[in-house]
């Protein structure tokens, strides 16, 4: 009897906690996440029958690039002097290395990667209802609207990160609803799926996320196209036209005052129900079809003939429709609105920036992780420094964290040493899926390499690495695509002996360490800055002395110590802390404006610490306005300066 594959069903569990959790986005999280699955690979090499059985030259490749890119991004911290920013990249590359490891122990056997991609589809589309009916029915189920309240954002926080996370699940039920090896009901229920999705993607107004659906749906219809696939299209096609038009008709829906418009998203929210229900009916009727569709044998050359003159006519009326709208004159167009720098025009109606193919700012973000891998090629910045960098190189006071790109992003930061590691460890698997294409799962590889194409677009123009929530899912899926095929069990070789699986579990342990560190620092930090927040610094004070207990070479909670002691005129103490901070990464301007402000409320020449703030954020206003007080004040005004500056911890 067959052991039960509960690591099937992982990838998904993990995407469902992730999306509710912010993403996975914040440090904390990330943490947790690297030491449940360091206990979980733990588990598996110290008790399972065969730990390594689907160990495989694509997996070591994989997971070899990955660790590689992690040992680089620790490295950094020598060259950053931010060894806090670098152990909290790691935990995040660590995480992929690791569920890629364990999922790929496993050895994979036959209709595991459809398991995989069918719960993937059913996480995904449980995350965009949740996330439609906080839209269409906020009075029943309320939700902080974020940054942003016109686009849905919510449980991921982000918009452009949902919008991204419903294109790749409307791959999945694609492949759900057409693919050889699905049963009936799953035909049925993954064709219902799609006009939820395609809402949820609509009302985040997210036009990269749009443009990601677009591209993982077209690049399964060309990859994988199955027998069963226009049945499906119609099915489920027509219904989520449907459902989207509607949407989009309820104008008040886009806008910021969504809230007030409960009638028109009441009436949005049973059309995409009647929506779902008629595209099941469809596919129910269509499953039909299928049958008579499965039946068809056609000979390879006919096969072939087929698929060419198919490609034939779609290649024949895109040149015909190029040449009858003047084609390439529009696309000069649209790469000239395309490069501008400054953001789109953001409108109280949010369907207006559909039309808009602006950047919105991007060039200029890529441009700083350039000039930064021109001016350090091979080490880079360090790893987690591209907000400093930012910073110090903007050309606009728009405020922001990552790259928009993981691939300028980790030249700036890691050169190419680091983008090298990055590309070995996602082209692989695509490789490998590719070449399965012409075999018995073709259907389920074309998926992944679909959505997987899709996704892997959209992260060269957003920050889609640094949410696991929609970027985890690819290397635990792509351990079981590179995964070795199980062979019998009578013949299935024997697992290691006891010391390679205690030296293995050892070492899981060890890598545990830095994650649960930081995981125990930030729980203790974030009840820091809560107390601060709410003016109680006694209660302030003792978090962050646990926070630095479980790990001292993190700078935040020196600088909050600092400003606590300066609330209770303790200014020496205050200095010693935020000297502390500014040691831990000297090139974040906080925490030489931190700096400043403290000497001069102890009696120290703040002027030198107040322009170093200026010089690493010469845009920003507080720091603008710290520096211009103390050069014209005199030196026994330095302390009311102080007293008066804006406080800028996060």
């Amino acid at each position: 009897m067959r052991a039960v594959r509960w690591h099937l069903a992982l990838p998904a569990l993990l995407t469902a906690g992730l999306a509710f959790r912010a993403g996975g986005f914040f440090a904390g999280t990330t943490a947790m996440l690297a030491v449940a699955l360091a206990l979980a690979l733990l588990v598996r090499v110290t008790v399972g029958r065969t730990p390594f059985a689907g160990w495989s030259p694509a997996v070591a490749v994989v997971a070899g690039a990955l660790a590689l890119l992690g040992v680089w991004t620790l490295l950094s911290s020598i060259w950053s002097d931010a060894p806090f920013r670098a152990l909290s990249e790691f935990d995040r590359v660590l995480a992929y290395v690791l569920v890629l490891a364990l999922m790929g122990s496993f050895a994979t056997r036959a209709g595991d990667l459809d398991r995989v991609l069918r719960a993937l589809g059913l996480v995904i589309w449980a995350v965009a209802t949740a996330a439609l009916l906080t839209r269409l029915a906020p009075d029943v189920f309320p939700a902080a609207a974020g940054k942003a309240p016109a686009r849905l954002a919510f449980p991921v926080t982000y918009w452009n990160s949902l919008g991204v996370l419903c294109g790749v699940g409307l791959t999945f039920v694609l492949h759900c609803s057409a693919g050889a090896r699905q049963g009936p009901a799953v035909r049925v229920l993954a064709a219902g799926a799609a006009p939820v999705l395609a809402a949820s993607l609509y009302f985040t107004f997210s036009r990269g996320g749009i443009a990601a659906a677009a591209l993982g749906c077209l690049a399964y219809v060309v990859l994988a196209h199955p027998r069963r696939l226009p049945i499906a299209l119609l099915a489920a096609g027509v219904p989520t036209v449907v459902a989207v038009r509607t949407a989009y008709g309820a104008e008040r829906l886009a806008t910021k005052d969504f809230a007030a418009a409960t009638a028109d998203g009441h009436r949005v929210l049973m059309v995409v129900g009647a929506c779902s229900v008629a595209a099941m009916a469809l596919r129910a009727l269509g499953v039909l079809v299928d049958r008579r569709l499965d039946a068809v044998t056609l000979p390879p050359r006919m096969r072939l003939a087929a698929l060419g003159t198919l490609a034939g006519v779609v290649l024949a009326a895109t040149v015909f429709a190029g040449v009858a709208t003047a084609l390439p004159e529009r696309l000069e167009e649209q790469r000239a609105a395309f490069v501008r720098t400054g953001p789109i025009n953001e409108a109280e109606d949010q369907r207006g920036r559909l039309g808009q193919v602006g950047a919105n700012g991007r060039i200029e973000h890529w441009r700083v992780s350039l000039r930064a891998f021109a001016d350090h090629p091979l080490v880079g910045t360090g790893a987690g420094t591209y907000r400093l960098e930012w910073e110090r190189e903007r050309e606009t006071e728009f405020s922001v964290v990552d790259g928009h790109s993981l691939y300028f992003e980790v030249l700036g930061e890691l050169g190419w040493p680091g983008l090298v590691a990055v590309a070995l460890a996602l082209l692989v698997p695509l490789v490998v899926a590719a070449r399965r294409l012409g075999g018995a799962e073709r259907h389920a590889h074309g998926a992944f390499l679909a959505a997987a194409l899709a996704l892997l677009v959209h992260a060269g123009v957003d920050w889609d690495w640094e949410m696991p929530a929609v970027f985890l899912w690819l290397p635990a899926t792509a351990g079981v695509v590179c995964a070795a095929r199980a062979r019998d069990d009578r013949t299935e070789r024997a697992g290691p002996g006891r010391l390679p699986r205690i030296l293995a579990g050892l070492g899981c342990l060890v890598v545990a360490l830095g994650p649960a560190s930081l995981a125990i620092s930030q729980r203790a930090l974030d009840r820091a800055t809560a107390d601060f927040r709410a003016g109680d610094c006694a209660g302030a004070v003792d978090a962050a002395l646990d926070s630095l207990e479980a790990l001292r070479a993190r700078p935040e909670p020196f600088e909050l110590l600092g400003y606590c002691n300066l609330r209770a005129g303790r200014s020496g103490l205050a200095l010693a802390a935020m000297r502390a901070a500014r040691d831990r990464d000297p090139h974040d301007w906080q925490y030489a404006y931190g700096t400043a402000v403290a000497q001069a409320f102890a009696g120290e020449d703040p002027r030198a610490s107040a322009a170093r703030a200026l010089q690493l954020n010469p845009l920003d206003a507080r720091a603008r306005e710290l520096d211009a007080a103390l050069r014209r004040g005199d030196p026994r005004r330095w302390p009311r300066i102080a007293a008066n500056a804006s406080i800028p911890y996060q």
